[in-house]
């Protein structure tokens, strides 16, 4: 083994790696502030790929990004609670088990951490907080239904939504 091999893979053990990102020029649509009545609790920045437009923003073909960084700690029961708020009751047993796969991923945050959805069509949607990968979610209509609290038909919040597409053509 090559001394750069064994260097790459004493980084992948040691967890330093970063994850593999979907390689795009990113334009940023629109960023928002969510809010439990007064207290903020994270900022949320939208990324699209160049040419994207509303009617393909969730399709699976589509490269999207969504990045929150908090402004206060929150416990993984308050992640899988706002999440369960603003997804749909009717998900197929698939897609179930893959919320349910992403949710058993969270942990918990402090104030100054961020988490980032990242969706490459080849590759599926990742769940990464602080730059490492924690789970990656490759079921066909996941990326509309998570991506779908913040920016679906019935998101979290209308407010952060508008912002967060405020750019998008």
């Amino acid at each position: 083994m090559s001394k750069l091999n064994k260097f790459l893979l004493a980084l992948m053990l040691t967890g330093l790696t970063q994850p593999v990102l979907s390689s795009q020029n990113w334009l940023t649509t629109g960023e928002g502030t969510a809010r439990w009545g007064l207290i903020k609790l994270y900022d949320a920045t939208l990324r699209v790929a160049p040419g994207m437009n509303h009617q393909t923003l969730l399709s699976d073909t589509t490269p999207l990004q969504l990045e929150l960084c908090y402004a206060r700690s929150l416990t993984v029961e308050n992640f899988v609670d706002g999440a369960n708020h603003a997804l749909p009751d009717n998900l197929t047993a698939e897609l179930n088990r893959a919320v349910e796969k992403l949710h058993q991923a969270y942990q918990p945050v402090s104030q100054g951490d961020c988490y980032l959805l990242d969706h490459a069509p080849e590759r599926g949607t990742a769940l990464i907080l602080n730059g490492q990968e924690l789970v990656r979610i490759n079921t066909p209509g996941f990326k509309a239904v998570y991506f779908g609290i913040w920016i679906g038909e019935s998101p979290l919040s209308n407010r952060l939504k508008n912002n967060l597409l405020r750019d998008l053509p």
